[in-house]
């Protein structure tokens, strides 16, 4: 069924709101694209300083949604309602042709919601993770939105079951791993010979997760150096503070054995593109490894309360982005109990040692890229036309 679009203006009013850095980065691409064919359109909203530099009209600094944190969010949540009300406001008075929530959920679909109940079309562009748990949401999501851009390809038909439009348009990550330093370039950066053989640890980025997962990964890390005397170890911090706590960890292990490690702060790419094999922690990661053809191993510990209700509420068979996507085990995954030292080196040893294991994975990993790597931007401009076709009709007219 498609929407209608009275154009309010002789050109199109874009309404975008983007509330994080990889959001501004998409965001930016979408006005790039609907700026190709819609040249005089005006675009407002919300977005970073990609977006602006697009022409957006930012009407509050976007680092005003980009909170972190639950004791951030609770200190900070009067200021981003009365933003998220007084925004509202002014795009139902201004009634722009479509409104486009990028990712931040938390405060989009209530924006989106709003403008749907006033007849102004809106859609989200980054769907939650509904195939990863709680599918139920998308009840909600339903009378939500008009519309959701996807990033990966098996999310359409969730969506589709619940009556909801969903476009496949891709993973902004697939392009930008192609761009990703060599491995002698990233080695460089490290101050790594090219000869010998490197493991990256990712133990994630929550404090959570560096308290549960560092110290498993460092006894893994030890044994492996039993096994291969020369091996490096290179560690990615998020951040300082993530940096100070595993080097806190570090400082337990013998002079001899830090002298294999090394950590830094935001070098997550380089870490990724300098290391033969990796030690992974669910998340973001996990697809970040697989597009840039390291070979991985995924392991995870959440306190058990979580682990249960995860199990209960769970949609897929496994945690990492590369085996939902194959729907089939393409990354070793340990979860919970099984997350120890000793599997971890059971699990990563024939990625090291053989070399047909290592392109089993890596050929897997090769597929995914092209599958994801799509012109997402352009994708999106152009289902906005397809879902919205009184917009189309005036693609003529604005050139």
């Amino acid at each position: 069924m498609a929407l209608s679009a009275e154009l309010t203006s002789p050109s199109p009013v874009f309404a975008l709101v983007a509330g994080e850095t990889s959001g501004d980065q998409l965001g930016a691409g979408v006005i790039a694209a609907l700026k190709q064919r819609f040249p005089h359109a005006r675009f407002v909203g919300i977005g970073g300083p990609a977006m602006m530099a697009q022409g957006m009209e930012s009407w509050y600094p976007m680092s005003r949604l980009s909170v972190m944190g639950l004791f951030e969010v609770l200190k900070h949540l009067p200021g981003l309602v009365k933003i998220r009300k007084r925004l509202i406001r002014q795009l139902i008075e201004l009634n722009p042709t479509a409104f486009i929530g990028i990712d931040a959920p938390d405060f989009n679909f209530t924006v989106e919601e709003k403008l749907k109940s006033h007849n102004i079309p809106a859609f989200h562009y980054v769907g939650p993770s509904v195939w990863a748990w709680r599918e139920q949401r998308l009840k909600k999501i339903r009378e939500q939105v008009d519309g959701v851009f996807v990033l990966f390809p098996f999310e359409p038909p969730l969506y589709w079951h619940y009556g909801i439009r969903a476009k496949y348009v891709g993973h902004y990550m697939a392009a930008e791993t192609r761009n990703a330093p060599s491995k002698a370039a990233a080695r460089v950066e490290w101050q790594l010979p090219e000869s010998i053989a490197v493991t990256g640890l990712l133990p994630g980025s929550r404090a959570s997760e560096i308290a549960t997962m560092m110290p498993i990964y460092l006894q893994a890390a030890t044994l492996l150096l039993a096994k291969y005397p020369t091996m490096q170890f290179v560690i990615p911090a998020v951040h300082a503070q993530a940096q100070s706590r595993i080097e806190g960890l570090l400082a337990n292990l013998s002079a001899q054995q830090r002298e294999h490690f090394q950590v830094r702060t935001g070098q997550v790419e380089t870490a990724i593109a300098a290391s033969d094999q990796l030690m992974v922690t669910s998340g973001t990661a996990t697809l970040q490894t697989a597009l840039m053809q390291r070979p991985f191993v995924l392991a995870i510990k959440v306190h058990p309360v979580s682990y249960w209700l995860m199990k209960r509420l769970a949609t897929t068979d496994w945690v990492g982005l590369p085996n939902v996507l194959a729907q089939q085990t393409v990354v070793p995954e340990l979860i919970q109990q099984e997350a120890t030292a000793a599997n971890l080196v059971r699990a990563l040893t024939p990625l090291i040692d053989d070399a047909e294991v290592r392109a089993q994975q890596c050929a897997h990993f090769a597929r995914q890229r092209d599958q994801l790597d799509l012109a997402s931007s352009d994708l999106v401009a152009e289902t906005l036309m397809d879902w919205l076709p009184g917009l189309r009709a005036s693609a003529q007219g604005d050139s």
